[in-house]
């Protein structure tokens, strides 16, 4: 079985002034991690996204990660960081999965 899953997660505060660039889903890095980076992030973890890998490892299944986004709360996201990361999932979506598993949460504001 071919799984894809892909994690977005953010609470926005409409009331900051600061908006929530790509590097805040990032942790530190320039950009969210994809596949076997994201992979090697959030095995084990007790995330969603983690339960995802280790369930997926259990059933002898294959399971690509497109993207794994999580920032703090914080302002609003820019739609260009919006259509990254609905970009990054759309592109692996088409590569033929029996399953697509999404991590989301929050209130997300552009």
């Amino acid at each position: 079985m071919r799984l894809l899953a892909a994690m977005m997660k953010h609470e926005t505060n409409t009331f900051s002034p600061v908006p929530t660039d790509l590097r805040r889903f990032a942790r530190g890095a320039d950009r969210p991690p994809e596949g076997a980076a994201a992979h090697a992030a959030y095995a084990g973890t007790g995330t969603a996204l983690g339960a995802f890998i280790d369930l997926a490892t259990q059933q002898g299944a294959s399971l690509d990660i497109a993207v794994a986004g999580n920032a703090a709360p914080s302002g609003r996201v820019p739609d260009q960081v919006f259509e990254y990361f609905c970009d990054r999932i759309l592109e692996a979506a088409h590569g033929g999965y029996d399953a697509v598993l999404l991590d989301l949460h929050g209130a997300m504001v552009t």
